[in-house]
């Protein structure tokens, strides 16, 4: 994929104070993520996010809702809480 191309996207969508909605590139750092191409959907509320981000809510018990692409999905719950360790 060439870099500023869309590519797979799973959207993000952090519910609550503070939230938004992002689409993650799943085939590159250098693609762009976009609606267009999107793969999976997670939905987590703000406080959630931040439990998980900061390792204390297993990946696995995380999201409120999630639709799509499964891998992509773990791919991405499991990245967030990763942060925990940085």
């Amino acid at each position: 994929m060439a870099a500023g191309e869309p590519g797979r996207s799973l959207r993000l969508e952090i519910e609550g104070l503070g939230g938004g909605e992002w689409f993650i590139p799943l085939d590159s750092p250098a693609a762009l993520g976009s609606a267009d191409h999107e793969v999976a959907h997670i939905a987590l509320d703000g406080v959630e996010f931040c439990r998980l981000a900061a390792g204390h809510v297993p990946p696995t018990e995380a999201a409120a809702g999630q639709m799509g692409d499964k891998e992509a999905i773990r791919d991405v719950l499991y990245a967030a809480a990763a942060l925990s360790r940085m």
